[in-house]
């Protein structure tokens, strides 16, 4: 499934529930707050991820955010998690353990513009990325036995836009549309050696988040 392909699917319904609603109380969410939101939708690996037999199709995600607000400015810290798939050939069969991404980040943002009670803000992100295999272990028989695939930690960030609209004083529906990179150590075949490379990739995620403000001052 394509980046475009996502949004294409999950734009339209986010787009028509945020516009239905009747925001209220606008003049009160200009002073110091916290937002809490749960998080849900989709994440699209990389397709150059394919070449390392990873699963590059949309995978549901979900996650957690809070962020400090203040006007038109918001920074905070994100929980976003996702999972697929990586099929290696060994020698007793091929084998696809799961691949676990967990998200921790710092993110940040701005109104940029409000349009018929729903507002547009440019966002961004940085912070860490940890991939972890389950199983943990493959028997690779005959050869080497049993070989631990170890956990990965990498830095990431990104940046994107979110449209946000007021569901009364404390509550809001939001839609995040996010490209995200990040660098990894890979290794493939090609002919009868194996080649080592660092590779510079990316996702798409696209998420709707129902959050709660909490007046602080």
């Amino acid at each position: 499934m394509s980046a475009r392909s996502l949004r294409a699917r999950v734009a339209p319904l986010a787009l028509a529930a945020l516009l239905a609603s009747t925001p209220a109380g606008a003049g009160a969410r200009d002073g110091l707050a916290l937002t809490l939101g749960v998080l849900g939708g989709s994440s699209l690996p990389d397709s150059r991820l394919s070449d390392y037999q990873w699963n590059t199709g949309a995978r549901v995600a979900w996650g957690a955010q809070a962020r400090l607000e203040r006007g038109r400015y918001a920074t905070g810290a994100r929980l976003w998690c996702s999972s697929t798939t990586q099929t290696m050939d060994l020698p007793s069969g091929p084998v696809s353990p799961r691949v676990g991404l967990t998200r921790l980040e710092w993110v940040g943002g701005g109104r940029v513009i409000a349009f018929g009670g729903a507002e547009l803000h440019l966002i961004g992100s940085a912070g860490w990325l940890h991939l972890a295999y389950h199983p943990d272990q493959v028997d690779i028989t005959p050869g080497p036995g049993t070989v631990r695939l170890a956990p990965v930690d990498e830095w990431i960030g990104g940046a994107g836009v979110a449209l946000r609209r007021p569901l009364g004083v404390r509550w809001s529906l939001g839609l995040e549309v996010e490209r995200e990179f990040f660098g990894l150590d890979a290794a493939h075949r090609s002919g009868s050696a194996i080649v080592y490379s660092r590779e510079s990739l990316g996702e798409w995620g696209a998420r709707l988040e129902l959050a709660k403000r909490f007046s602080i001052g």
